[in-house]
Parts: C-alpha cells; structure tokens; sequence
C-alpha cells in the first residue's frame, strides 16, 4: 500500500466511507493515517450492538462514548464534504422504558456537542446529514440549525432526522438547495422560518414532520418535493410555480391547496379533504392518487387532460364501497380522456367492479388514448370480472395490452378461468398474468 502513489490511496479511502475502516485504516501505517484526515465522504453510525453494550455494566466502562468517536474521527479533517452522523434505524424500535429519560450520550443535534466539531469542517463542508437518538433527542428542542446556518456557508445538501428543532436564531443559507427534516418536531412559524432562510432550495423532503397546524410551503425555486404529513393539520397549501414533482401523503385536512403551473408529476394519497383545491396543471403528465373518497378527489380536480399516465387506488374493500359516491370507469376516463397508460389498485378496481356489477357502464363513449391497463384485483366471482374487463376492452379500441395481477390466495382454477375468458373475449390484446398481493404499495410512498 505504501508504493501505491498518494492519490490512488486516498481515493481507496474515500471509497470506504465508513468510520470503523477509516480508523482501523489510520492504525496499519503512518501513510493511511496520514492521508486519512483527506478524505472527502464519511459515515460514522453508532451501531445497535455499540448501544446495548454501552448500557451494560459488564461492557460499559470498555466501550467509548460515540460523541468522542465522532470528535476524534472528524476534527482535523481537511477537505471534508460529505459527512453523516446517526444512529442505526433499529433504534426506533426500542421502548422508552428501556432507555434513561435523562441520558444525552446519543443526543447528536445537541449545540454543546456539534459546536465542538462542525466548525473545524464547515469551510468545504457540501453535505451534511444528522439523525438523531428520539428517545434523547424528542424532549430537547434543539438550536442546530443555527449553528449549522453561522458556519456551513457552501453547504448544499441538509438532512437532520428524529429530532425537536428550534428555528431561533437561524440565517439564511443561500446556496442550500437540497433539505431534508424526518420524524422532526416544529411549529407553523418554523416552517415560515424555513420557507424564508433558504430561498434557493430545489428539493425538499418532509418525512413526518409533527406539530404543524397549517403548514404552508412557499419556496419559488423547488423542483422537487416529498411530503409525508404525520398528523391531521388544518389547512395545508404548497405553493411553489417552479415545482415539476411533488409526492403528498396527508390523511384529512379541512382544506388542501396546490398551486404549482409546471407540476408534471403528482403522487397525491389522501383520505379526503373537505376543501379540495387544485389550481389549473397544464403539464401535468403522471398522475397517482389513492384516496378513500376517489369520487371527491376526482370532482375537485382540474382538466385532466394532459395526464397520459394515471394510477388510481383506494384502501377501502369491496365490501365498504359507498356506491352512491361511486367511481364509475366512465366518470374515471372522462376527467382523464388522454391516459395512455391505466394502472388500477385492488381498492380502486373493486370499487370500479361494484358499480359496474350493479349498473354496468353508462356512459358509452369512446375512449382512444388508452394503450396499456394494469389492474391489481381479488376475483370473486370471474365471470363478472371477466365482464367487466371484456365492456373496458370494448370502449378502448386502441388498447393492446392488459396485465392482470391476481392475489395469490386466489384459486389457480379460479385464474384460469377467467383468463381463458378473457383471451376467447378479446384475443387482438397481450395478455400478461402476474401474482401479488392485493395490500402491496403501487403508489410509491
């Protein structure tokens, strides 16, 4: 190792990314550890079985605290700009019981504890990623963020997750572009705070962000945004006339209001909303919804037009289907005439098969974009599944290819029945049999 030139070496060390290899590295001879402290990506995870033994009498006095791990790995680095520090996610999973309220040797977004580290780096410093201990770290509403926005003035990239973070105190971060907040605790005046620091951001993640009322997002350069809603807030609106995909996950606000002009894909799962607003979407191509009112969704949708890929779900059974708040396939195709590609839930296609089984399809228009359907279902009884897919294939006389996936507890007879149906019925399509489950996630969240 040691005749290999200087440049390959440190290129092996930044391939290693993790801290246990870097020190063991820094320990085998003078030239690794000399070139260690020029590595430019780490990773330094406090493990679960580091945890336990920390916690033990008999392994607790052996083991070093994970904060001076970190201090001692990062402080002197020299041209550090990739760096993450957590803990391992089976954390999550430990009882409060098991864990001392009054502990903070796993409390990582803790000013007294970053201070000492995360000035000596931040010059060069791009990347920076923080997952916290919850159990610590839940209780103690942190100043991070500050601290972070005082030294990182080049970072590009921002993630803290399980944590209670303070918005007191912070400047703006021109240059960031990238934040991610997961399982973190802030009010509706820090998520203001958030939407004026960091007036550059192009992505933005909120993973089960708790204690928003009315959340609202105004950020007029995102492109990107996954939002996953922990609780029932009030109102949520997101305004954003840059943003181009946008994954939502809410369960039930009073009013919900997106107003994004270029928005091209929507991935939207919702229970309802009392006030449902979509402003008009004219580039909106791809298209995902699951909702347990589908028929309100769909009313409160704009032209629908544009959409050429749409998938639609919802979690309710075929036995809880309110028929008189149906969603009927013509209704489906006549908010979205130009789908070329139809994707249909379990939830979605045994409320279509309800409707259908008691009134069949009304509507009688054609419907010519559709090339491609793939439908997720539970047969019970084929003959009427068989049916109804025989009445879609006959309004669709440009549709070429259907994929059934049939749960797997369905009986093998049952499938091949209703597949010999449908090839008699229907033999100019390509017929493609799969087996799932019908509780699997084709939203994508």
């Amino acid at each position: 190792m040691d005749d290999l030139p200087p440049a390959i070496v440190l290129e092996i060390l930044n391939r290693l990314n993790d801290f246990v290899d870097l020190a063991r590295c820094r320990l085998a001879s003078k030239t690794l550890n000399a070139l260690s402290y020029d590595v430019r990506s780490l990773k330094i995870l406090c493990s679960f079985d580091r945890y336990l033994k920390s916690k033990v009498p008999a392994t607790k006095s052996s083991i070093t605290p994970f904060k001076t791990i970190v201090k001692n790995l990062v402080l002197n680095l020299r041209n550090i700009e990739f760096i993450t520090i957590g803990v391992e996610k089976p954390f999550r999973g430990i009882p409060d019981d098991d864990a001392d309220d009054e502990s903070d040797d796993l409390y990582l977004t803790t000013v007294n504890f970053v201070s000492q580290w995360l000035p000596a780096i931040s010059g060069q410093l791009k990347s920076l990623a923080i997952s916290d201990f919850w159990i610590q770290s839940c209780w103690r509403r942190s100043e991070v963020l500050s601290l972070i926005s005082s030294y990182c003035h080049s970072l590009l990239e921002l993630e803290v997750k399980n944590a209670w973070l303070s918005v007191e105190g912070l400047k703006s971060m021109q240059v960031l572009t990238s934040l991610t907040l997961e399982f973190i605790r802030l009010d509706d005046e820090d998520l203001d705070k958030v939407n004026e620091c960091f007036p550059s951001l192009q992505v933005l993640n909120l993973i089960g962000v708790g204690g928003l009322r009315n959340p609202r997002v105004h950020l007029l350069q995102l492109k990107k945004c996954r939002w996953t809603v922990s609780n029932a807030p009030l109102s949520l609106t997101i305004d954003a006339p840059n943003l181009v995909e946008l994954d939502l996950k809410c369960v039930k606000p009073d009013s919900l209001v997106i107003e994004a002009p270029l928005l091209a894909a929507l991935n939207l799962s919702i229970e309802k909303a009392a006030n449902f607003g979509v402003k008009c979407l004219p580039n909106l191509t791809s298209l995902q919804i699951e909702s347990t009112h589908l028929s309100t969704i769909l009313v409160g949708f704009p032209d629908g037009k544009t959409v050429e890929k749409l998938v639609v779900d919802s979690p309710r059974c075929a036995n809880s289907v309110d028929v008189l708040g149906k969603v009927d396939f013509d209704a489906l195709m006549g908010t979205f005439p130009n789908v070329r590609s139809l994707t249909l839930g379990p939830g979605a296609w045994s409320e279509l098969e309800v409707g259908f089984s008691i009134g069949g399809l009304e509507g009688g228009f054609g419907v010519k974009a559709l090339q491609q359907i793939v439908v997720h279902l539970e047969v019970t009884n084929y003959r009427i599944t068989g049916s109804f897919i025989s009445s879609i294939l006959g309004r669709c006389p440009n549709l070429l290819d259907v994929v059934l996936i049939v749960d797997s507890c369905v009986e093998s007879e049952v499938v091949r029945n209703l597949m010999s149906m449908c090839i008699v019925e229907c033999p100019r399509v390509r017929w493609r049999l799969e087996h799932g489950k019908s509780d699997q996630n084709i939203m994508g969240f």
